[in-house]
């Protein structure tokens, strides 16, 4: 018969911390997920603790908008007991890209050539107003 003095302690809980990064453009409207071996788990935007038992487990993140989900991601975690890991996600530009998750700091994915045309298309329509608007106090203000 065992007695509590010998029975072995059990392992001390460790943590996985989850880092969110939602881009400033759409930031205010979506709202990020975070499933812990499947289950969703309370979190914000920013720095999010979960205790976890010691082993392997399943981390998914994705963002939602109104109930469309998109830029998810898994990652297998590693706990160690008493440790705490972090991961990062870092949510997308816009629903046709990926979500990126790491163990590293992550950027978001911006689109590479795509990103960089719709940059232009978007500084060329602001020049574009800007333009029509000067033009249109020239050629209406007082003569």
């Amino acid at each position: 018969m065992t007695t509590p003095q010998d029975a072995s302690p059990a392992p001390a809980p460790g943590a996985i911390a989850v880092t969110i990064s939602l881009p400033w453009t759409i930031g205010v409207s979506i709202k990020p997920n975070v499933l812990l071996d499947g289950v969703r788990v309370v979190n914000a935007a920013g720095r999010n603790v979960y205790p976890a038992a010691p082993g392997q487990h399943l981390l998914s993140c994705e963002v939602n908008v109104r109930g469309s989900t998109f830029g998810q991601g898994d990652i297998a975690v590693d706990v160690q007991p008493g440790a705490t890991t972090e991961v990062y996600y870092a949510a997308p530009l816009s629903a046709n890209l990926p979500g990126r998750l790491g163990l590293t700091p992550q950027e978001p994915y911006r689109g590479g050539a795509a990103g960089c045309l719709i940059a232009a298309a978007i500084g060329f329509l602001v020049l574009f107003v800007f333009w029509v608007v000067i033009g249109g106090f020239l050629l209406l203000g007082p003569r």
